[in-house]
């Protein structure tokens, strides 16, 4: 399971005025439990540390948490809007 590991930093979009946030998975793990905040069904892109996007199983826990499983463990950044 994923481990939090600092303060999740939500933004607003200058331009739309629409929040987003990016999660810092630091420690590879197959599953992903991330709590962004943004109050809506975010739409979620992930890519491992080499910057390349990877594909996974994402189930919205709620409007603000989501679940993202993966075939295999990797560390990496998940960006919601």
């Amino acid at each position: 399971m994923a481990k939090w590991l600092k303060q999740p930093k939500v933004t607003n979009n200058i331009y739309t005025g629409d929040a987003n946030y990016v999660h810092d998975q630091g420690i590879p793990s197959a599953q992903w439990v991330i709590t962004h905040n943004l109050g809506k069904k975010s739409s979620v892109t992930v890519v491992d540390s080499s910057n390349q996007v990877n594909v996974g199983q994402i189930t919205y826990n709620s409007i603000n948490q989501v679940t993202i499983d993966f075939e295999g463990s990797f560390s990496g950044k998940a960006f919601f809007n």
